[in-house]
């Protein structure tokens, strides 16, 4: 419950700044809330991966320390293959952070919103 309202605080405070410098004149009209919308976006698809690739992670490995306490004999081929696939695993998440850097520092459409 303490994650959620700090990130409750989190996005109120972002979204009265950018209110603010849209009330200095350092946005345009409707600036402030795209660049709140992209924020707030940004951060909910970081933590919906991470989420994710955490649980994907843990099934994965379960199922490998499982299938190694079964058969011994093959566990150094379980281990392998499923370090490769954490390996794509955690690329997901890798994947999701460019792009949430891509819409926060790269944006194609801030130059509509910005003076």
């Amino acid at each position: 419950m303490k994650r959620m309202s700090l990130m409750t605080m989190l996005a109120g405070s972002l979204a009265f700044g950018q209110e603010a410098a849209a009330a200095a004149g350092k946005l345009a009209p409707g600036g402030g809330s795209f660049f709140t919308t992209i924020l707030l976006a940004s951060m909910t698809g970081m933590v919906v991966t991470a989420v994710g690739v955490a649980f994907c992670q843990a099934i994965a490995a379960k199922t490998a320390l499982e299938g190694a306490a079964r058969q011994p004999a093959v566990a150094p081929r379980l281990m392998t293959q499923m370090l490769v696939a954490l390996v794509f695993m955690e690329t997901l998440a890798i994947y999701t952070l460019l792009v949430v850097f891509l819409l926060i520092f790269v944006n194609p459409y801030a130059q509509h919103f910005l003076l």
